[in-house]
């Protein structure tokens, strides 16, 4: 026996059909337990999808599902809790959205105030790094009046509201 070779004892075999068919099926009805109106974006179910799958697969395999598959469901919050953390991380990552209110604490000490996000701009630096730059305005007399420009995200902190 070779000490540089080292094999595993089982060889990885792919997800098969059936496996696969039961994974969309079972994601399916944890999706369909939640609460109706929960709004979860697609991008978060769509992150979901791959973990999900990892562990059907592997209860599959390990014999874990029968409760599963014996109509004994997780209970809703379980599946919601996992949903609204990829959808807080995912919020966090992309920073404020069009139409979000934010503070501006940047550098410009007499603007700092609530504005109104109305454009985003992502931009490469001579390196091809990527950088988030913002258009922040004032709604007045009905139309919205650009404040500030390129506002860096650092600059600025999203509010819970959204223009109505």
């Amino acid at each position: 026996m070779s000490m540089t070779s080292i094999e595993p004892a089982h060889r990885a075999v792919p997800a098969s059909e059936g496996e696969r068919e039961q994974m969309e099926a079972a994601f399916r009805a944890a999706l369909e337990q939640l609460p109706e109106n929960t709004g979860f974006p697609h991008d978060a179910r769509e992150l979901a999808r791959p973990l999900f799958e990892v562990g059907w697969i592997s209860g599959v395999r390990t014999g874990h599902t029968g409760p599963a598959l014996a109509d004994v469901p997780l209970p809703p919050h379980t599946f919601g809790t996992a949903l609204s953390n990829l959808t807080a991380a995912l919020r966090a990552d992309s920073g404020p959205s069009i139409g979000q209110l934010v503070s501006y604490h940047g550098s410009q000490e007499c603007c700092h105030g609530r504005y109104w996000v109305t454009r985003i701009e992502r931009v490469l630096d001579r390196r091809g790094r990527e950088s988030v730059l913002y258009r922040l305005s004032e709604y007045r007399n009905g139309a919205f009046v650009t404040a500030l420009t390129g506002v860096h995200a650092w600059s600025i902190t999203a509010l819970p509201q959204h223009w109505q």
